[in-house]
């Protein structure tokens, strides 16, 4: 072979080798490689923005919404794309109230995207928009989205809870039903031109929206409480205080109230927590009237029985007082209860026994969770009866050595009202769970019957209410702190009632708590406020008399 034509035959081979390499490395990239480079041309030519679709309506029992969503903008920056960014950071410290560094901060900051503000106001958004065009501004995303609104300001917050800036519900029904609320999110994909700007934004998932809530409160209520426990505490010592009023037939929870009230001017994170549910307190003599009941229930008192009630009573040595160390003659159980005196409930409580006392309190729902659907609920404080000295047996007949949440108490004072049948305290609609049966219904009927009596006539009468035959037991008791046991200064408050007492439709608990003054008692607080309450659900046409009452005639 001549050495040229050798020569070529040789660079022809060599060509061809070099073409086939090529082809084999196309083939790699094109065939075998194409998920990993198209994912990586992806991402540089590509962005993707999740967010939230419109979140669910949370409405009140009457179809009343207390919290929904409404169109807003999400706003963003390709900062490589910008123009006039010293207008544009002024256009932010104007418009959208971001400090002057954090508006630059952001502005300046080196990437293709920037989130700029979440969750502005559709007015808002649109005239920012508008002004940035008109300056010249270039570079700006905006994304449609929800933004979470309360109509009636922060009534119930602590039950409804807060949303976060990605539409998480972050605390109470928003959180605890959250994935039904909040539905699919809505994905939005930024396509950009070969020098990195955005020329083309594509919703590439449409999302679904989140499905409604229909809770049992009654949202005017709910108002009512509010406005009652806020007054209160303006007009006495009190730190704080919570309501529950329920209906004692279904557990339907017709407002869960407290005060002082989270809202977007103070916004304390601990005051979104609804302690009607999570905090523990020990129950004064509102648990006198469970006693009873228990003694009752067992056939160990009667009506007529007198029982000495003198103060002070000594049980194990230890000396135990009525309120004010106020001593009585012989009473029966009904004027025990009426006047509260501790010392003629020790003496029921010693008949019942620490392990039948503990065996129906069990039954009424004390030392265990509730069921109510919000975060956090604590189970209480009620220790085996195997470890209660005869001390404790003692003055747990008057809420000492026990601890119990306000709906614990409310629980049970439905249950009572409820001819004994324990209903699970519940927010949302849906058949009544019955869980125990806490006494026969001729036992609860006769302890209602004395309890209307105490507010006729005894402690409980700041909640009479002509016409509604309210029945109740008030409470005080000093507060104990950790490793410090009771300090002066410290008290609860509170007041267990039902009406009409014969037959209830309605269970009000209402509790105060001060840590100002020892001079804290439940008649001018808690009593008070259960005959405002019903006076107030009465002028708001919620309830009406049980009872024909005699008003008078002119003529």
């Amino acid at each position: 072979m001549e050495p040229v034509v050798k020569r070529g035959f040789w660079g022809f081979f060599l060509l061809a080798l070099a073409g086939l390499a090529i082809l084999a490395r196309l083939f790699q990239l094109q065939v075998v490689e194409h998920e990993k480079w198209l994912g990586l041309a992806q991402r540089i030519q590509e962005d993707r923005v999740e967010l939230p679709s419109q979140r669910g309506t949370i409405y009140d029992r009457n179809g009343a919404p207390l919290a929904y969503d409404v169109p807003a903008y999400s706003i963003a920056l390709d900062n490589y794309h910008v123009t006039r960014p010293e207008l544009l950071v002024e256009l932010l410290v104007r418009e959208l109230g971001l400090s002057r560094e954090e508006a630059k901060s952001k502005v300046y900051r080196t990437g293709y995207f920037t989130w700029l503000a979440r969750n502005v106001d559709l007015d808002k958004a649109k005239r920012f928009q508008a002004l940035a065009k008109a300056q010249g501004i270039q570079g700006l995303l905006f994304f449609p989205t929800w933004k979470r609104a309360y109509p009636h300001g922060n009534l119930a917050i602590e039950v409804l809870g807060l949303v976060d800036i990605d539409g998480n519900g972050i605390s109470g029904l928003e959180l605890v039903f959250d994935e039904i609320l909040r539905g699919k999110p809505k994905v939005w994909r930024i396509v950009r031109a070969a020098d990195g700007s955005p020329y083309e934004v594509v919703e590439e998932e449409p999302g679904a929206p989140g499905k409604d809530l229909r809770l049992t409160l009654d949202h005017r209520l709910q108002w009512l409480c509010e406005e009652e426990l806020e007054e209160t505490l303006r007009t006495t010592p009190a730190d704080r205080g919570c309501a529950v009023v329920l209906n004692p037939k279904t557990g339907e929870v017709l407002a869960l109230a407290q005060a002082p009230r989270w809202s977007r001017e103070n916004p304390d994170v601990a005051l979104l927590k609804p302690w009607a549910v999570t905090d523990v307190f020990e129950p004064g003599s509102t648990f006198k009237a469970l006693v009873a009941l228990a003694a009752w229930d067992l056939g160990l008192v009667s009506e007529t029985e007198l029982f000495e009630a003198s103060s002070p009573r000594i049980v194990a040595g230890v000396a135990i007082k009525n309120a004010n160390n106020k001593s009585y003659p012989p009473l029966n159980l009904r004027d025990a209860l009426a006047q509260s005196v501790n010392t003629v409930l020790v003496q029921v409580a010693q008949r019942v026994g620490a392990p039948k006392l503990h065996e129906y309190l069990t039954r009424m729902g004390f030392g265990r969770p509730t069921g109510i659907e919000l975060p956090g609920e604590v189970a209480g404080i009620l220790r085996p009866p195997e470890k209660w000295t005869e001390v404790d047996l003692a003055v747990s007949s008057f809420g000492q050595s026990v601890g119990v949440t306000a709906i614990q108490l409310a629980a049970a004072y439905a249950a009572l009202s409820n001819d004994g049948l324990w209903v699970r305290p519940r927010l949302l609609f849906g058949p009544p769970e019955a869980r125990e049966t806490i006494a026969k219904p001729s036992s609860c009927q006769k302890i209602r019957e004395f309890l209307e009596y105490a507010v006729n006539t005894g402690t409980g009468t700041p909640a009479r209410v002509p016409g509604f035959k309210v029945g109740g037991k008030s409470g005080t008791a000093q507060i104990a702190l950790p490793g410090q046991g009771y300090v002066p200064g410290h008290v609860t408050t509170a007041m267990g009632a039902f009406f009409p007492w014969d037959s209830p439709r309605y269970t009000i608990v209402v509790i105060y708590q001060t840590s100002k003054t020892d001079d804290f008692w439940s008649g001018t607080t808690a009593v008070p406020s259960v005959g405002r309450i019903v006076r107030a659900m009465a002028a708001m046409g919620l309830v009406y008399p049980a009872e024909n009452t005699a008003l008078g005639r002119s003529g």
